[in-house]
């Protein structure tokens, strides 16, 4: 065998690959992430109830949950509730768990819900300036990095011009993985906003 076919790991990575608690770990958090999502869908529609959604594909939608390993190279846990997918018209509430990063809640529009929300959407929000608004040309890009998201408080007139040009408006809040113990009532209150 030559030495350029040679794989090699450092001392650090045996260390972890050899240490079974990681994945075990791992399994355990993504479960409690689930199981915290699952726990919060009774809240969210009762939050809902004083809210008049869109239309009926939106109200009767089934809440989804979804895991994944590898959203920027991170496991991630998804909760869509509520949430509407048809090609050009989506109207969701995403949850997001990133491994390493942080939990997060997006209102994601575009097509028709777009149109109906945008105007009240923007008014809302000069009050809440711990919004993010997405910058990015890419709908389904949720990192929080410069290129995607901003903090509405930061947004200049010519950012916010762009953004309203493009076909969707994504909206997020981000919580820091330290509140993960206070999550259940944390994320109820980022509903609500």
């Amino acid at each position: 065998m030559s030495d350029q076919t040679k794989v090699t790991v450092s001392a650090g990575e045996l260390a972890a690959a050899a240490d079974k608690n990681i994945i075990l770990t791992k399994r355990a958090v993504i479960v409690k992430a689930s199981s915290l999502f699952s726990r919060l869908v009774p809240e969210i529609n009762e939050i809902l109830g004083s809210v008049v959604l869109p239309d009926k594909q939106v109200s009767s939608c089934v809440p989804k949950i979804s895991k994944g390993e590898n959203y920027r190279g991170f496991p991630y846990v998804i909760l869509d509730h509520p949430a509407s997918f048809k090609k050009g018209d989506i109207f969701a509430v995403r949850t997001m768990f990133l491994w390493g990063h942080y939990f997060s809640i997006h209102l994601h529009l575009s097509g028709i819900y777009k149109s109906k929300f945008e105007e009240q959407l923007m008014k809302n929000l000069f009050h809440h300036p711990d919004f993010y608004i997405a910058l990015g040309e890419k709908e389904w890009e949720h990192h929080f990095e410069e290129s995607n998201y901003i903090a509405y408080a930061a947004l200049s007139n010519t950012q916010l011009k762009n953004i309203r040009q493009n076909e969707f408006l994504k909206v997020a809040l981000k919580y820091e993985l330290h509140h993960w113990n206070m999550m259940q009532s944390i994320l109820p209150e980022g509903y609500k906003k």
